[in-house]
């Protein structure tokens, strides 16, 4: 937005040069280090209003990318400064209007991004004698940029087996935790049968906020002698 202030050289420059062009350059001059800020136009140009309590509106766009470490609903500001330059009149000896700097700052907050990363710190086979309890460790990564909830599921299994998992795991950003998948085959078992298990992350801060589900496949096998 630009205008004119009155009072008698106010009234003089609108007098001498309304509707005149003048150019507002527009810069990014302070962000966040993991963010990428642009302009979309940093040079404006507006015409002096003819009359008072008159003012020009142009637009641009600033557009922000940020990194994948950009931290989730936190709010941040990108300082712009917009600058207009002196206006000069008798051939560009005297100054009619000086030029201005106005910096204001625009916030904007992060996007919550979920992302979790599955790890079998043994294997992903094991062996299931009948009756008994086996465990395999499972380790969940977080790689997004909030506090996560991670739902985890046995979602297939053979008949007459028992599996559980822990139902939840809770993940500070860049925190790694490991849980066990808990297996017991049925007294009749014997041969290869694959179990199914799913990890979902959530918001901690909103739990509407849900990424991909991640599956991951299992193995029990038992040859007896």
């Amino acid at each position: 937005m630009f205008w004119v202030n009155w009072g008698l050289c106010g009234r003089l420059i609108n007098y001498l040069f309304k509707y005149k062009q003048v150019t507002i350059s527009l810069s990014v001059v302070e962000k966040p280090e993991w963010c990428i800020a642009t302009i979309s136009q940093g040079t404006l140009s507006c015409i002096i209003p003819p009359k008072e309590n008159n003012y020009e509106i142009v637009h641009t766009t600033l557009a922000v990318q940020v990194f994948d470490d950009a931290p989730a609903f936190e709010v941040f500001p990108v300082t712009i400064q917009a600058t207009v330059e002196p206006l000069h009149g008798l051939f560009g000896i005297l100054t009619m209007m000086k030029g201005a700097n106005r910096t204001v700052d625009v916030t904007f907050s992060v996007a919550y991004k979920p992302l979790i990363q599955p790890f079998f710190p043994q294997t992903n086979i094991i062996e299931t004698p009948p009756l008994i309890q086996v465990e395999l460790p499972i380790g969940i990564k977080n790689l997004g940029n909030g506090k996560t909830i991670v739902e985890n599921e046995v979602v297939d299994y053979p008949d007459g087996w028992i599996a559980s998992l822990p139902a939840q795991l809770v993940l500070e950003v860049g925190e790694y935790k490991e849980m066990n998948l808990s297996i017991v085959a049925p007294s009749d078992f014997s041969g290869v049968e694959t179990i199914i298990v799913s990890f979902t992350p959530h918001s901690f801060d909103n739990y509407s906020l849900v990424g991909q589900t991640t599956f991951a496949s299992f193995l029990g096998f038992y040859n007896p002698p």
